[in-house]
């Protein structure tokens, strides 16, 4: 079952990652993980709410890496380039668009990612990052006005 889920989710995982975190090798080890936790402790997941547990798991472990000390050290100017590349790789839409988006604070960030591109509904996104509806609602409405503003430049 655990195969059948990584085949399943492990792109739409890593893209998540991958927006949150803003570093490929990072994303990799997240997902990784994800799917560790579930093969150590199998959990009985309901097929119609797989990919909204699996995401909640891995914003949960991004939080943990982004809090972590290792995270928190200066970043020299080459990781800074190779984060930037990978966005730049990962992006299939308008290179303008994603990059305006990835360069945006992650509260904002994150919210728009899962409503737009992965397509949750407010409630859902909530439920995801642990935070109220109008939270969400509030960071999404400023969001596009900051990508809008990033966008005019």
């Amino acid at each position: 079952d655990v195969l059948r889920l990584f085949s399943k989710y492990a792109d739409d995982l890593y893209r998540f990652a991958l927006s949150y975190i803003g570093n490929k090798q990072d994303a990799e080890d997240i997902i990784q993980d994800v799917f560790v936790k579930l093969v150590s402790k199998p959990l009985a997941i309901r097929p119609e709410k797989e990919k909204e547990f699996l995401l909640k798991i891995t914003a949960n472990l991004c939080k943990d890496h982004l809090k972590s000390p290792r995270y928190k050290k200066n970043v020299d100017l080459d990781t800074l380039e190779t984060i930037t590349n990978s966005w730049d790789n990962f992006s299939k839409a308008d290179d303008g668009l994603f990059k305006a988006l990835s360069q945006m604070n992650e509260i904002y960030r994150i919210p728009i990612y899962l409503h737009y591109y992965e397509g949750y509904s407010h409630k859902e996104i909530a439920g995801i990052l642990k935070v109220s509806e109008t939270t969400v609602a509030k960071r999404i409405s400023r969001g596009k006005e900051e990508l809008k503003k990033r966008l005019e430049d």
